[in-house]
């Protein structure tokens, strides 16, 4: 068996402190100015708009494929910014007028400002150093396409930010003892539940989460002797899951559109099930296309970026930073590539991993983007940022074990590891007119001439 990865006495060692801190600067620099710009419904906006205004205003009953965990989170963020309805949502570019956008996009924008710190937790969870994980959370709050997608009425932050969540309070779990450990169980349950009824595809997290318990080096299996935290978290996710669905029956008792996919009885496990039955009948039918569908192969290099909104010289494009996106496919696949070799030709190409943790990332990565390819509905780029959360991980895991990112790290190596942060830096500058979605003259329409032409 694999020695056991060595936990830090420290998660957030005091003298590290500004790691974390560092990262929300970053998150709430890169997402709160100009929230509320573009002031008109940009991509699915038109959709889960019509969500919100029926959760908080209307009534009328809705339905969609996703469950509605995401939506009525996206609901509680718009009421608390005054919205009372009032918006059609009928077309992009439609006016937000009086309409508070910025507090319609305010849940998904917290949700990209802790994503890059849970993923810094993570990793120092599975034994990292500071400084790897570190890089990590840096190269996905530089990353383009997380920034958008967090800085739109969208839920894939919600989405992900969940699932990196209930890892962290998983990885608490062996840490804590007593309550603490409950209460641990309890968060991560939640957060399961949550990310499940955000959206279907994070039952990879349940998946992962089990893959950790029984993995060979895990701490879980040395520090937990007893049955009750894996119950607790099962039951916690259960009730958070059930709980949602509970307030979507709740919220929406007037007639809608929702009433030509399937009718509403009142008793909650009857309505339950049917609209679970019809969600799942309506997504396998689905056969519509879209000129930015995308399939999973494709995501590696981002070939297809989503439009988002134009207007004003300026446009809105789901393009990630080329340094993290790629980069982190390229030495994927080497890094698999070479471990194959290795195993098949028994020579010792590059030092074996010393973190056996680190293949539990790219399990975790596997877990969450392998299944798309078997999906035959359009899918979309932003369908990759669970996997490419992943992908970094074990990318920046494995870089560490192999010895080229260490605290003690000198000249070459050294010299390394900080133009990867210039280099991310650059690549976050040089699509940002697309991200932000300001006139950027000549370069901007360069940029996305050159956007355009990788379809």
């Amino acid at each position: 068996m694999p020695p056991p990865p060595a936990i830090p006495a420290r998660w957030i060692p005091r003298e590290a402190r500004w790691a974390p801190a560092l990262l929300v600067v970053i998150g709430l620099l890169t997402h709160l100015p100009a929230l509320g710009h573009p002031s008109q419904v940009s991509f699915d906006e038109v959709h889960w708009g019509k969500a919100v205004t029926a959760y908080c205003c209307t009534g009328a009953r809705q339905f969609d494929v996703h469950p509605p965990h995401g939506k009525l989170l996206l609901t509680a963020g718009a009421v608390l910014g005054g919205y009372r309805g009032g918006m059609s949502f009928d077309a992009i570019g439609q006016p937000y007028g009086p309409v508070p956008a910025a507090w319609l996009r305010a849940l998904p924008a917290a949700c990209g400002v802790v994503i890059p710190v849970l993923l810094f937790l993570l990793l120092r969870g599975v034994g990292a150093s500071v400084p790897a994980a570190w890089l990590a959370g840096l190269l996905i709050a530089l990353d383009n396409a997380f920034v958008l997608e967090t800085r739109t009425m969208l839920f894939d932050g919600v989405l992900v930010a969940a699932t990196l969540g209930a890892l962290v309070c998983l990885l608490a779990v062996p840490r804590a003892t007593g309550a603490r450990a409950l209460l641990w169980s309890a968060a991560c349950g939640g957060l399961i539940g949550l990310a499940v009824g955000t959206k279907f595809t994070g039952l990879a997290v349940a998946a992962i989460a089990i893959a950790y318990v029984w993995w060979p080096a895990s701490p879980w299996r040395r520090a937990v002797r007893t049955w009750t935290p894996l119950v607790v978290i099962a039951a916690s996710a259960a009730a958070v899951y059930l709980g949602g669905w509970a307030l979507h029956f709740a919220l929406l008792t007037a007639p809608g559109p929702g009433d030509a996919f399937h009718p509403t009885s009142g008793r909650f496990l009857e309505d339950l099930w049917v609209a679970h039955r019809t969600m799942f009948t309506v997504n396998a039918g689905m056969t519509a296309t879209h000129p930015d569908a995308s399939r999973p192969l494709t995501w590696l290099v981002m070939k297809v970026a989503p439009f988002f909104w134009t207007g004003d010289g300026a446009a809105l494009y789901l393009v990630g930073n080329p340094v993290v996106w790629w980069g982190s496919s390229l030495l994927l696949i080497v890094i698999v590539v070479n471990t194959a070799l290795m195993r098949v030709t028994r020579l010792r190409l590059e030092p074996r991993s010393a973190q056996p943790m680190a293949w539990w990332l790219l399990f975790a990565f596997a877990v969450s983007y392998v299944p798309f390819f078997a999906v035959t509905r359009v899918l979309f780029l932003y369908h990759y940022l669970t996997p490419l959360v992943f992908a970094t991980a074990f990318v920046v895991s494995w870089l560490e074990t192999a010895g080229w990112i260490r605290p003690e790290a000198a000249g070459g190596r050294r010299a390394i590891y900080v133009g990867v942060h210039v280099a991310a830096v650059l690549g976050f500058a040089a699509v940002s007119p697309l991200t932000y979605g300001v006139n950027a003259g000549a370069y901007g329409a360069w940029l996305l001439a050159l956007i355009r032409s990788w379809r």
